[in-house]
């Protein structure tokens, strides 16, 4: 790819996935959808629909706002119009619920297009019949379990493909109507504090490697206009320069509550990123300022994706795969790292689908960026490609060469398609010339910063080359990962004798039986608080007469939700003497956080908290209960000062360090009736332990939060007056 401005890279042609493995590329017609004429100012649609909402739940709810002219089902999308603009305007002014979902709404215009018309019929029946309370793994869209039918009914590889590809991958349209206008939009938002601002897409998006509802990456270039003259300076450290961008385009995120919602800014991290939700389409979004490097490596991926027409299916049938088995994702091999795996196993010699990247950067003008050469020349001409395997048996080639991959003590190398022993990172004279830039960055510009070779996977990047792109992939995770490729290599080996015939049903209706003997059952405890008499409790004092409360009966919730969620982290950490971690988007990225504010409880609805303890703090209680009886005191304090002392006890007993607990607490806000569902999931405790944790929890959770809130309402306390809580 030669050396092109960040705008000409984005301007990419539309490419068809070809569903034959034998590198056939079909042609297909596209279907005309019929427009719909809505009067403006009198219309909704909500888009997507609720997964667990009935269609006639969903129009009743709609209905008790005025009489309604018509309305209309479409795949993924409910339009209405009212006969006046009055039942618009009031859902419009509010967030709207319905059986514990957040509902989209949009004003509809006059011959607006359709959205998210991307399932089929028999999928909507689907979600129509779907039953509510589904689990975690059922309400994901692309579950196999939520797929099964359209591929389980075709018989050859190549079919099953095709109907695999067609229901789990995001469509052109979906990217077109709900993606791309994000950036434009961007640009001119934060224009106003930064004037050389451009973003751009990067990651799965525009490699064309991306699933339905997929979070979109995003680069954003602020420039230098509108920072101050010290902040672009060579020396000026980058934590100070994230500081302050982040500060300025959180303020403008959080003034505009219908564009942006679940804003969290991550500055800490190693990519700094601010995570939130794109309102207008409903778009999970995550945006970085610290350089432009993931779109070139975008480009790459996506050079490698279309170079032959069996190498994109053939990626996103293994990004699913290493899905649908969960070995890939947060603290596993993540999904760049996935595809620079299999880009590395197509350089192979035995294999020659792709070419190193040398080759390709070898006849073009260096680009350079923070010292790495970025660019490169996709019309290079290279050798006819031989290899004729196809997509099933390129499949179970991937399988059986990672399966049997020895990671141990060698550096994989997608610059050259080859591996190098860790003794030859670790005297840089015995790399090649061409890895002369590498050796540069590490004398010359940052000695701190070489490749992390010291970790399970060493898979070096192909243009950031001191970057380890499975670094975070422990020993347990590769383990499995080799765990599931042994088994699916088995899989492919006896599909293979009846030509790959029903291959993908019989990979993904099994499970590996490593897998079964590494998955621990887990014991489940579930209870719901109710508000009822004490919605009102921990307001301020000056509630009623506050102007800049607008909608009162909404923020009675969000304050108990507030109280309420940190009262179950404090009965966990003052009382039970458990260490506690917040996890914020866990089906994401799991975010930690160090305080839940109200921010927190407001934009979640749910709240994980991952709790680990030693201390057995629920025996012989009442002998230290003798001295509390202050009246300031709420239930929570008291049963924290006792604990205090039974730890004591514990530690002159060389008791304190007896057990092991270590669990999860699923915090799920419910509305009408305002209620809190706890769910805890035992993780790695001793058993007879959790028995006995779930036990004391079942009724002292529901006895302390209740006798708490009575204090706070008697007393008129907010919930950072009571004692425990005063510095």
């Amino acid at each position: 790819m030669s050396s092109t401005s960040h705008v000409e890279s984005f301007k990419h042609k539309s490419e068809q996935i070809p569903t034959s493995s034998k590198c056939q590329v079909t042609s297909s017609k596209q279907k005309s959808h019929e427009e719909e004429h809505y009067l403006s100012g009198k219309s909704l649609c909500v888009a997507p629909l609720p997964k667990t909402v009935p269609p006639e739940d969903l129009m009743n709810f709609f209905r008790q706002f005025g009489p309604v002219k018509r309305q209309h089902f479409g795949r993924n999308f409910y339009w209405i119009e009212y006969h006046d603009s009055k039942p618009v305007d009031i859902l419009m002014s509010k967030t709207n619920w319905l059986s514990n979902e957040k509902l989209c709404l949009k004003r509809l215009k006059k011959n607006e297009e359709h959205l998210n018309l991307d399932k089929t019929p028999q999928q909507n029946d689907a979600v129509r019949k779907k039953p509510k309370n589904k689990t975690e793994e059922e309400e994901d869209p692309i579950s196999y379990d939520r797929v099964k039918d359209v591929i389980e009914n075709e018989v050859t590889f190549d079919n099953q493909l095709a109907a695999l590809l067609n229901a789990v991958q995001l469509t052109e349209f979906e990217l077109s109507t709900r993606y791309n206008v994000i950036c434009s939009h961007l640009d001119e938002i934060f224009k106003s504090i930064f004037p050389e601002c451009r973003t751009f897409r990067f990651g799965s998006t525009v490699a064309q490697l991306s699933f339905k509802e997929s979070d979109l990456d995003i680069y954003m270039y602020v420039g230098r206009i509108g920072l101050p003259p010290n902040y672009y300076k060579p020396d000026m450290p980058s934590h100070i320069w994230t500081t302050m961008v982040f500060k300025r385009v959180r303020k403008v995120m959080y003034t505009m509550k219908s564009v942006f919602t679940n804003i969290i800014s991550i500055p800490k991290a190693k990519t700094p990123i601010i995570k939130f939700r794109y309102i207008p389409t409903n778009v999970s979004c995550d945006i970085s300022f610290k350089n432009g490097l993931g779109i070139y490596k975008s480009d790459f991926m996506r050079y490698c994706a279309l170079h032959d027409p069996r190498l994109r299916p053939l990626m996103l049938s293994i990004k699913y795969w290493a899905r649908h088995f969960r070995i890939s994702g947060s603290g596993k091999i993540s999904s760049y790292g996935l595809v620079c795996l299999i880009i590395f196993y197509l350089q192979q010699e035995s294999v020659g689908l792709l070419p190193p990247l040398l080759y390709l950067q070898r006849n073009c003008t260096p680009l350079i960026i923070n010292g790495w050469q970025v660019n490169f020349n996709a019309n290079t001409v290279l050798p006819a490609i031989t290899n004729s395997s196809n997509i099933a048996t390129l499949l179970h080639k991937f399988f059986t060469f990672y399966g049997e991959f020895d990671f141990t003590s060698c550096v994989l190398c997608l610059l050259d398609g080859k591996t190098y022993s860790l003794s030859d990172f670790e005297q840089l004279d015995k790399l090649p010339d061409y890895m002369d830039r590498y050796k540069y960055y590490v004398h010359y510009m940052d000695n701190t910063k070489k490749l992390d070779i010291y970790k399970p996977v060493c898979l070096q990047d192909p243009i950031e080359l001191n970057q380890n792109t499975a670094a975070n992939t422990s020993d347990r995770a590769l383990l499995t990962f080799q765990f599931c490729c042994k088994f699916s290599a088995d899989v492919c080996s006896t599909a293979s004798e009846n030509n790959y015939n029903y291959l993908l049903k019989m990979l993904f209706s099994s499970i590996p039986p490593q897998l079964k003997q590494m998955k621990k059952k887990k014991n489940h405890f579930k209870d719901v608080i109710k508000a009822g008499r004490f919605l009102n409790v921990g307001l301020p004092e000056d509630f009623e007469t506050r102007a800049d409360i607008t909608n009162k009966e909404q923020y009675k919730k969000d304050n108990w939700y507030f109280i309420t969620f940190n009262l179950i982290r404090d009965i966990f950490e003052k009382i039970f003497k458990l260490q506690v971690e917040v996890l914020l988007d866990q089906e994401a990225k799991q975010q930690k956080v160090e305080v839940l504010s109200d921010v927190h409880t407001r934009n979640y609805q749910k709240v994980t908290f991952h709790c680990t303890g030693n201390k057995c703090v629920w025996y012989n209680r009442k002998k230290n209960n003798r001295t509390l009886l202050d009246l300031q005191l709420s239930l929570l304090e008291k049963e924290a000062i006792m604990s205090d002392k039974v730890v004591e006890q514990l530690k002159e007993h060389d008791k304190a360090n007896n057990i092991k607990l270590d669990f999860i607490c699923t915090l799920e806000k419910v509305d009408n009736p305002v209620a809190v569902i706890i769910a805890l999931n035992d993780e790695d405790s001793q058993d007879y332990v959790f028995r006995q944790f779930e036990c004391f929890i079942n009724s002292w959770i529901p006895k302390i939060i209740n006798k708490t809130l009575l204090h706070m309402l008697q007393y008129k306390k907010t919930y950072d007056q009571l004692l425990c809580h005063q510095s």
